[in-house]
């Protein structure tokens, strides 16, 4: 399926880290009140601290001031002309765009250059310049992040969710749909947006103080309801049952999708965690409660006991074609990085897209180059512990 229409869709459409100290009751329409869990240990409190690494570590307030803002300086530069950002690694910010070099590595239809919300981009963008502003007051940042989240709003699809990269990258073949088209969750992109969003729509520094226009904070709430809602609606259900979600999802038809040839459609065990985590920093609707209760048994059903995944160091990759990195670990628990869909096995890929149960099948390649398992939900179950919500 080709999602150019929707794209088209989108772009006319108009459409947390936020830690609270207690228990607090949000009043909705009708007589129904519902709570908000207290924030303290949620996972997503430190989803969008990347930025603060590109603040200057000077002695003097005047200094770091002065650093901070020939970043900005050098930021507004390579800000695209739909008012995101490619996702540059920090050296590309040392120094101002040239005016002549590409300022995005992908291109979309006639050749405009793509900006997505991929390892942190645009997000981060927008948090610096914010950040600046509130200590400089020069309007050329606030400006810059007000083009930044038009950016946001404008490529949400009107089911909610966002994909990786808009507009729709071009260098794929007629018929066949980027994967950057579809809705990402992976490394937590789609989170992190709303996360923003929830900062915004709060007033929470630094993104308070006016920093956007009262019409701005109206899409902004319409955003982040919209994006629930795609949430609750993709959440994949086994047997009948609501287990978790995938890295990618299709924006019409909620399915799973894969990515990249050894990313198959499956259900995660990474990206669930800050989805079933974002929900919880939400008002706790049955919709939504229901949905993350269903979320943390699965977590609960699926880890292996006594193993550990233990990745090799960086000094002896490609040393040792027998290292396998999951070993036993008496009394830790693991999950898996894929599940299949129609059950609870979990499973490997390699640069073939087959499927495999023993990483020792795939190429030592993949099996040192990607991460295929973790402690995901660890934090996860501490929090929900700590508010009472879940009892493994």
């Amino acid at each position: 399926m080709v999602f150019s229409w929707l794209l088209t869709a989108c772009s006319t459409a108009h459409f947390a880290k936020v830690p609270v100290t207690k228990v607090t009751i949000a009043k909705q329409s009708g007589n129904a009140s519902l709570s908000t869990l207290p924030q303290q240990g949620n996972p997503v409190n430190n989803a969008l601290n990347q930025y603060q690494a590109w603040l200057s570590s000077a002695s003097t307030q005047a200094q770091r001031l002065q650093q901070d803002q020939q970043k900005a300086d050098v930021i507004l530069s390579w800000q695209l002309a739909s008012g995101g950002f490619f996702k540059h690694k920090p050296a590309v910010y040392l120094k101002p765009w040239d005016g002549q070099s590409p300022r995005s590595g992908w291109l979309g239809d006639n050749g405009t250059e793509v900006g997505t919300i991929d390892n942190n981009a645009t997000v981060s963008e927008i948090l610096f310049l914010a950040n600046v502003f509130q200590r400089s007051h020069d309007k050329r940042y606030k400006d810059a992040a007000r083009r930044a989240l038009d950016y946001l709003l404008i490529m949400q699809y009107p089911t909610g969710g966002w994909p990786q990269v808009y507009p729709t990258r071009s260098q794929y073949p007629q018929g066949v749909t980027a994967y950057s088209s579809y809705v990402t969750f992976n490394d937590n992109a789609m989170i992190r947006v709303l996360l923003l969003l929830d900062l915004i729509k709060q007033q929470h520094a630094p993104v308070n103080n006016q920093l956007f226009s009262a019409a701005q904070h109206k899409r902004v709430e319409q955003a982040i309801a919209t994006g629930i809602r795609y949430i609750l609606k993709a959440q994949i259900k086994q047997n009948g049952v609501k287990t978790v979600w995938c890295a990618q999802h299709d924006p019409v038809t909620y399915a799973p999708k894969p990515a990249r040839i050894y990313e198959l459609a499956s259900k995660s065990g990474s990206e669930s965690v800050l989805i079933t985590s974002y929900l919880m920093s939400q008002p706790q609707t049955p919709e939504i409660k229901q949905a993350v209760l269903a979320a943390l048994r699965w977590f609960d059903q699926v880890g292996v006991k006594d193993r550990a995944y233990v990745k090799i160091k960086r000094e002896n990759k490609g040393r040792d074609p027998l290292y396998n990195p999951i070993q036993a670990a008496p009394g830790k628990t693991m999950w898996y990085r894929f599940y299949q869909l129609e059950q609870d096995v979990g499973f490997f890929s390699d640069r073939d897209g087959g499927v495999y149960f023993d990483i020792m099948a795939i190429s030592q390649e993949r099996r040192e180059g990607y991460s295929w398992a973790g402690t995901y939900p660890e934090k996860l179950f501490k929090y929900a512990q700590q508010v009472g919500y879940y009892t493994r």
